[in-house]
């Protein structure tokens, strides 16, 4: 999935390589080795500019809150998709 957003204010697309939405932890057992760790969410993705080329300098302005910005951003993208 692709969607167009922003980093450092340069209107861009985000291409969604992978998404795992993850899982809690899992108890298959009684005793404390019978249970699974949790998964935690993975989110990969490739900045592009608008034309859709990958766009490397723009990818290195990204920050810690560009990601959790993205990841919401795919979050909506993705529940309108399902709608």
């Amino acid at each position: 999935m692709t969607f167009m957003t922003t980093v450092a204010g340069i209107p861009c697309r985000c291409r969604v390589t992978f998404y795992s939405h993850g899982a809690p932890m899992r108890t298959t057992g009684s005793g404390f080795g019978d249970r699974d760790p949790d998964e935690p969410e993975e989110f990969e993705f490739d900045i592009l500019d608008r034309r859709g080329y990958p766009a490397a300098w723009l990818e290195r302005k990204l920050t810690d809150n560009d990601y959790d910005r993205l990841l919401e951003e795919y979050r909506r993208e993705r529940g309108a998709w399902a709608a």
